[in-house]
C-alpha cells in the first residue's frame, strides 16, 4: 500500500508540474501578474503538501486523553 500512496503522489506532482507548464502557455499568464498568480498558486500547493502531507485520512482517529488537573 505504501508503494501506491508513492506512485500517486509521483503522478500527482507531474501532473501539476505539467499543468502549470500548460496554462504558461496562455498569453495572458505571461505578464507580471499571471506570472505573480502561477507563483503564488504553486506556494499555496508546495506549503499545503509541507504542512498537511503528513496527515492520514484513513486512520481512526486516536484516543482521547482526559486533561490532567495538574496542568491547568
Amino acid at each position: 500500500m505504501n508503494t501506491l500512496y508513492s506512485i500517486l503522489y509521483m503522478v500527482t506532482v507531474i501532473g501539476l508540474l505539467l499543468a502549470s507548464v500548460m496554462l504558461s502557455e496562455d498569453l495572458a499568464l505571461r505578464s507580471p501578474s499571471g506570472v505573480l498568480l502561477i507563483f503564488g498558486v504553486g506556494l499555496f500547493v508546495s506549503l499545503g503538501f509541507l504542512l498537511f502531507g503528513h496527515m492520514r485520512f484513513d486512520e481512526p482517529p486516536g484516543e482521547e486523553h482526559d486533561e490532567n488537573p495538574l496542568r491547568s
